[in-house]
């Protein structure tokens, strides 16, 4: 989000970020519709709705990177962490991870286990969700994070990023083998990309829509990857079994996307827009919501049976249906529980917030 002054002097949040958000995590349901639907395509065949499942699975880990690099780009210069912010984040957490759990074994749907019960009132240390585990721990290590990137200079900044890009991107797509801790590590690569095109504003000459334009042909072309793939997969089937190979979040296509996504919306004024600002302070809360992973296979599975549209004509118009109707449903239960809970709780929160220490472990970025 930009901030500028308004003639009262009150920060006024633009909304081309915020928009792109709102986009990024669109294109997270529309993935997990596609890889959590129990589509099984024969590899044998090159079928008009595999083509279209693959299309759709090939947003997850771009919006994914571009929520990582709008929090580098934003707290770059974060002098220290946020209380408030930690106890925030960590209660909107446990309260979808503990909440889904007991009304599972309420209704029956899950049988009480001590174990069970552990790991879901400490979601963030069992890993409900990857990526809210990740993304909490990068929060915390950011204020250290922040000072070394301080210390760098522009050159010693970007040869930093080219290590990170030849390890994550190069090697890993070249051999096909992941490096361990690599999502944490992924993470802060990113943070530190978002905050190189913070500080240093790297691409100044072309416009955003022309950022925005090239993403949207490099999306084409890595699907088309996939499409090539697939149809050598119909004589060599270990082609076809590896078909969306450049879909990873750390594969060179994918980031190429991800940053240009991002650098093309962070270029375009939009204005401050209440509307988009309101649904894109719902993005995390429609992940949590919808990939937990006891209401995955529910909604997916037994809501839409995703996997009886397989075959169907219609599995496009249906897929559109289905995720539109899932954003937007999560979309009001998140608005609910913010107007609910959040907003009754957030003055016990920054009580307690004020009178906690531990989070000063950073001194002041010179």
């Amino acid at each position: 989000m930009n901030a500028v002054k308004s003639d009262n002097q009150a920060l006024i949040r633009q909304s081309n970020i915020e928009l792109l958000r709102i986009i990024a995590m669109v294109i997270i349901v529309a993935h997990h519709f596609a890889v959590h639907g129990g589509f099984d395509f024969p590899i044998e065949t090159v079928a008009p709705n595999r083509l279209w499942i693959q299309f759709l699975a090939l947003g997850g880990k771009i919006g994914v990177n571009i929520f990582v690099l709008i929090s580098g780009y934003f707290l770059i210069d974060a002098k220290s962490l946020k209380k408030v912010k930690v106890l925030k984040l960590w209660l909107q957490i446990f309260t979808y991870s503990a909440l889904y759990y007991v009304i599972f074994v309420l209704a029956g749907l899950k049988s009480f286990h001590i174990r069970d019960l552990i790991v879901n009132f400490f979601p963030i240390t069992f890993s409900r969700w990857w990526f809210a585990s990740s993304y909490f721990v990068l929060y915390l290590l950011s204020p250290f994070i922040n000072r070394f990137l301080a210390s760098l200079d522009k050159k010693l900044f970007l040869r930093l990023l080219i290590i990170f890009a030849v390890i994550w991107c190069i090697i890993s797509m070249v051999t096909d083998q992941i490096f361990r801790g690599h999502e944490l590590l992924w993470f802060i690569y990113l943070y530190s990309l978002g905050g190189y095109i913070r500080h240093f504003d790297p691409v100044q000459k072309l416009q955003g829509k022309t950022y925005i334009l090239w993403s949207v042909v490099f999306v084409f072309f890595t699907w088309l990857s996939a499409v090539i793939l697939d149809f050598i997969g119909t004589e060599i089937p270990i082609f076809g079994q590896h078909a969306t190979f450049f879909y990873e979040m750390q594969s060179l296509p994918v980031i190429v996307i991800s940053v240009g996504l991002f650098i093309g919306f962070s270029k375009i004024d939009i204005g401050c827009r209440r509307i988009i600002n309101i649904i894109s302070s719902t993005t995390f809360g429609v992940y949590l919501i919808h990939d937990n992973k006891y209401i995955r296979s529910f909604i997916w599975d037994r809501v839409f049976n995703n996997a009886a549209y397989a075959d169907s004509d219609l599995l496009i118009l249906y897929s559109l249906y289905v995720i539109s109707s899932v954003y937007i449903c999560c979309t009001l239960i998140e608005l609910l529980r913010i107007r609910l809970f959040e907003n009754r709780y957030m003055g016990l929160v920054n009580r307690v917030a004020s009178k906690i220490d531990p989070f000063k472990i950073c001194p002041r970025i010179k």
